[in-house]
């Protein structure tokens, strides 16, 4: 016997890691013109292939065979649209739930609906795909400068009270498309129209402090981390030199240049790359900078 109070670290597994990465850069005079293209690109792709885990009676709920950090939820099937379809849907084990709730899929199909009908879903918080594009010319005095950035094969749960309305318990602000009537699902009661009782709506009924059925993890929550920004871009003018001799100057240059000026992404509410379930940390700073450089 060997008296252990706490379970020891062993390295126990094996998994496989793949991928590629690489950069290019292509000058060329076009005319009078200094061109300039480069770019870059990182992808990796892993997957557990020995991991020492208990038995799964569902294959699906071992990490071995998936992702590193492969995210892990139920499948939603929409909100439900009435009690008659609650009653006739697998017992959900979440909590109180009636019309305007989530809706999940009863993947063993044991008409339950709890932990053995989690499944890998979607993707890592960690992107597989990072990407990088620049351009730049030159043409007498003037230069120009810009530079995209990306990433994608990412996803992550979004939740919290940024995105859960009131699920602290207290009122508060909330997000402006869960304000906005058609995103959530509303009681004909309360709306007067049954049109508002929508299964496909983007977010379920408003409750008060909280809601186990709703605030899950599932595909319902799931969103894509891809995205592309502008990171760079920027506009130069360099004053020639017969103008630079008049005031006794070697280089003088005034330039404007804009920083994370724009990002298109599937999120929209909140900046995607900072990978946050509830938008709660600082995003890149967009800046716009005025210069001039000048050398005696």
């Amino acid at each position: 016997m060997v008296g252990i109070t706490s379970s020891p670290y062993a390295n126990v597994g094996k998994t496989l890691n793949r991928g590629f990465d690489g950069n290019f850069t292509f000058r060329k005079m076009l005319g009078a013109v200094d061109f300039t293209a480069r770019g870059n690109i990182t992808y990796y792709k892993n997957q557990i292939v020995e991991r020492d885990e208990q038995y799964n009676f569902y294959p699906y709920r071992s990490q071995e065979g998936f992702r590193i950090d492969q995210l892990r939820g139920l499948i939603a099937e929409g909100l439900f649209k009435d009690y008659e379809e609650i009653r006739n849907s697998p017992k959900q084990t979440y909590g109180i739930y009636m019309p305007g709730d989530i809706k999940y899929k009863d993947v063993n199909g044991d008409g339950v609906i709890n932990d053995d009908d989690v499944v890998p879903i979607g993707a890592s918080f960690r992107p597989a795909l990072i990407y990088g594009v620049g351009m730049s010319a030159r043409w007498k005095g003037v230069d120009f400068n810009v530079h995209v950035q990306g990433a994608g094969r990412s996803s992550y749960f979004i939740n919290g009270p940024s995105v859960y309305p009131f699920t602290n318990g207290s009122w508060g602000n909330i997000l402006t498309e869960v304000a906005e009537p058609g995103s959530r699902w509303i009681s004909a009661d309360i709306s007067g129209d049954p049109a508002t009782e929508n299964p496909n709506a983007k977010y379920p009924r408003l409750s008060y402090g909280g809601n186990a059925n709703n605030y899950r993890s599932s595909t319902y929550w799931l969103r894509d981390g891809q995205y592309l920004r502008l990171k760079t871009l920027e506009l130069g003018y360099s004053f020639p030199q017969l103008t630079l001799q008049k005031f006794r100057l070697s280089v003088a240059r005034i330039y404007l240049v804009g920083q994370n000026l724009f990002v298109w992404d599937k999120l929209k509410i909140w900046d995607p790359e900072l990978a946050s379930g509830n938008g709660q940390a600082y995003p890149p700073s967009k800046t716009i900078t005025l210069g001039l450089n000048i050398a005696l």
